[in-house]
């Protein structure tokens, strides 16, 4: 029905392929293109809308996180991906990681992995692609002696802002039991991690320190979150920013819900894994032209709404619905001002108030081991 609907989108009715020849085909592209494809958006959105990048305190703000994704249970999938699971059974798992720009809601990196490789590890192997300008944003399974050297100790510094678990190490302990809301402290290298470090081509004297600054936050829930950062500037960034500055870390936890629940990752087309991550990565460059193609349209939302009760904002799900078909007309037509036009109008009659003050508490579910792909019941497929 795809192949059928794409001929006619096309203007091709009489034409036809089988689902064999179609499958064939798609072998012989590589899934590094869709990749290059979401690299190229992204370096052209940065390139074209610089003027209106949003930014924290001149930072563009990139949240780091990880996720996992069921997979189809086929030898090949297994095989290079693996699988995760306890005693009572096992499923083909893979390893998601994905870095965002919170403000600007652009995912500017993205990968598949086996479940066997490492969340930390694969995170430090991007370090070298971020900017200077970039202010990356991790939650409490990353930070590390050896995570915090990388990001600190090189020729250009990146800006981090790591969560540590409050019994991180002694000075962080001694830290949360003290009065004091921030410090600027050291963290001394153990052996295990020079070992590491050494592994990776740095030599660590004995008793090697790396400087932090620890910010101390206490929730509304009355729960207490350490921070660690290498923005020592006080007068600069002070404590008061960072409560604020580390909640949008969750706009990340927002997008693998778009990911995988109104662009539905999860549900796979082909059952070869150069397949599989020929659907991820197009997963990505989808869920960025829709960001991106949205922006326009809430632009003259939130002027032409100013002086209503509630804000405007587009609907997500109902846009993903929306550019479904269009998408193929979009990259055809020669001259697509028109059908971007038409996208613009279509996204502006489907925009919806945003009520302010609505906390919802997070949900996990959990999926059974067997069967097919199983969507959450409080969503609908648009796309």
């Amino acid at each position: 029905m795809e192949i059928a609907d794409f001929y006619h989108i096309v203007g091709q009715q009489e034409l036809s392929v089988s689902k064999s020849a179609f499958c064939q085909q798609r072998q012989k592209i590589d899934c590094l293109f869709f990749y290059c494809l979401h690299l190229m958006l992204v370096n052209s959105f940065y390139t074209h809308y610089q003027q209106k990048i949003k930014r924290w305190q001149g930072l563009r703000l990139i949240a780091v996180d990880g996720s996992t994704s069921y997979l189809l249970n086929k030898e090949e999938i297994v095989n290079y991906f693996g699988t995760h699971g306890n005693q009572r059974g096992k499923v083909p798992m893979a390893r998601v990681l994905t870095a965002y720009d919170v403000l600007n809601e652009i995912t500017i990196n993205a990968g598949i992995y086996p479940i066997a490789d490492s969340e930390q590890k694969l995170a430090l192997s991007w370090l070298n692609s971020y900017e200077e300008d970039m202010l990356l944003i991790y939650d409490r399974g990353y930070p590390g002696f050896a995570s915090i050297f990388h990001h600190q100790e090189q020729e250009r510094p990146q800006p981090f802002l790591m969560r540590c678990a409050l019994g991180f190490n002694a000075v962080v302990k001694d830290f949360v039991a003290s009065p004091a809301r921030e410090l600027v402290t050291t963290f001394q290298v153990d052996k295990p991690t020079r070992r590491e470090l050494f592994s990776q081509g740095f030599i660590l004297p004995k008793g090697s320190t790396v400087q932090v600054r620890l910010i101390k936050i206490k929730l509304d829930n009355g729960l207490i979150e350490v921070l660690a950062t290498n923005l020592f500037d006080t007068e600069k960034y002070p404590y008061q920013m960072f409560k604020k500055l580390y909640s949008l870390r969750w706009e990340i936890e927002t997008r693998y819900n778009c990911l995988k629940n109104k662009l539905q990752m999860e549900l796979y087309s082909g059952h070869k894994v150069g397949n599989l991550k020929q659907d991820f990565y197009i997963s990505i460059f989808l869920a960025n032209l829709q960001a991106i193609l949205s922006k326009p349209p809430q632009e003259y939302l939130e002027k032409a709404f100013d002086k209503r009760k509630y804000k405007y904002s587009i609907n997500e799900n109902v846009t993903i619905g929306i550019l479904k078909n269009r998408i193929i007309t979009l990259f055809l037509h020669q001259q697509p001002d028109e059908i971007l036009r038409q996208l613009e109008d279509l996204i502006i009659k489907h925009s919806e108030p945003v009520r302010p003050n609505r906390n919802v508490p997070r949900i996990k579910h959990f999926k059974r081991r067997a069967g097919k792909y199983q969507a959450l019941s409080n969503y609908k497929r648009a796309f």
